[in-house]
């Protein structure tokens, strides 16, 4: 069919039409899809920046714990920088981070170690092999972190050392004292048995003495009385009277006694057998027996006749 030229016209514009469209929504379509790359690109440098900075974060918070474990040893701050260790996706990190954690653990068995040690040697202060394992093991905390705690446990050491110190010298001077005490007592004890001894010697003595004294004025009584005695019969017998042979009567004496007072008359018989008596004053007891008066009055007798002119 043959076009008429009004129908050409408008045939050609809308071959233009759809050409000029068709050219557009290929510029569109590739704008978009250039778009779209983009954003995809956007979207995974986005995700990588974000994982990048998540992994950061996760590295931060393990050495943020780390570092609070190595200050602070506590059981919680070692378990919870170990798990933040673990979350961090870089391998080498994580296994430094770990091998951290393995130290920290070896030095808080150092550390506890030393921690009992020292407990107990404060209970055995005067313990020397206690005293020398609690040093040894103070002496292995090497590392700065345990620094404070070692200060603290080498002055708790000194601290019981000074005190056993003190009990050793209370002991001593208690055990002096208690020794000077008993020494003391001791010689007290000795010195109060010789006292008592001595006393018992003196009361001896004295009763010995008081016994001899007795005996010495019991013989001065006895011998005084018969040497008394004795001389008064001698006196009585030297002194008896004698009759005379001339007148044949008797002649009198006095027999000797104690007193002046007291006589005693003895007959005498002269040649002619005559015998005269003649009392003194008073009567007198002889301290003699009867047969001494006879034999004083024989005596006198045979006075008498030796001497014949009397006395």
């Amino acid at each position: 069919m043959k076009l008429t030229k009004k129908q050409m016209i408008i045939t050609g514009s809308i071959a233009g039409l759809l050409a000029v469209g068709g050219i557009t929504f290929g510029v569109v379509n590739h704008n978009n899809t250039a778009h779209a790359q983009q954003v995809a690109e956007q979207k995974a440098a986005d995700k990588k920046e974000a994982e990048r900075k998540a992994e950061k974060a996760l590295e931060n918070k393990a050495t943020t714990a780390l570092l609070k474990a190595e200050q602070e040893d506590t059981s919680k701050n070692i378990s919870d920088a170990k798990t933040a260790v673990e979350a961090v996706k870089n391998k080498k990190i994580k296994e430094t981070g770990l091998k951290e954690i393995d130290a920290i653990n070896a030095r808080v068995k150092l550390e506890n170690e030393a921690k009992a040690a020292v407990q107990v040697f404060q209970k055995a202060a005067d313990d020397s092999s206690k005293n020398k394992a609690a040093h040894a093991a103070v002496d292995k905390l090497t590392n700065s972190y345990s620094k404070k705690l070692k200060d603290s446990l080498n002055k708790q050491i000194a601290a019981s050392e000074a005190q056993a110190k003190a009990a050793s010298q209370a002991k001593a001077a208690a055990d002096a004292k208690a020794k000077s005490d008993a020494a003391a007592k001791a010689k007290a004890s000795e010195a109060a048995k010789a006292n008592t001894a001595a006393q018992s010697q003196n009361d001896a003595s004295q009763s010995q003495n008081q016994a001899t004294a007795g005996n010495d004025t019991s013989n001065y009584v006895s011998n005084g009385a018969v040497n008394q005695g004795t001389a008064s019969a001698n006196y009585g017998s030297a002194n008896a009277g004698s009759s005379n042979t001339a007148g044949g009567g008797s002649s009198n004496y006095t027999g000797g006694g104690t007193s002046s007072a007291g006589n005693s008359s003895a007959g005498s018989s002269n040649t002619n057998n005559n015998q005269g008596d003649t009392n003194s004053g008073s009567n007198h007891v002889h301290d003699g027996s009867i047969g001494d008066l006879d034999q004083n009055a024989i005596d006198a007798g045979n006075s008498s006749n030796k001497f014949p002119g009397g006395w």
